[in-house]
């Protein structure tokens, strides 16, 4: 039972440090201009946090079986 508490928090973490990638993002790129690399680097910031959340999903799904 410890074991579930544990990757609970984890996941908790997990998704901490996500929002506050998003939130620190946001203050990065405002004001930028908004040239192909600035988009660029936006949108793989973005991709990345959506692979790691998808994760998250994932083993959430799989802890379920």
């Amino acid at each position: 039972m410890g074991e579930d508490r544990e990757m609970k928090q984890k996941r908790i973490k997990v998704l901490e440090m996500i929002a506050q990638d998003m939130k620190n993002d946001a203050k990065k790129f405002d004001g930028k201009p908004f040239d192909g690399r600035t988009v660029a680097e936006y949108f793989g910031n973005q991709g990345a946090a959506i692979a790691a959340l998808a994760n998250i999903i994932k083993s959430i799904l799989m802890d379920k079986e």
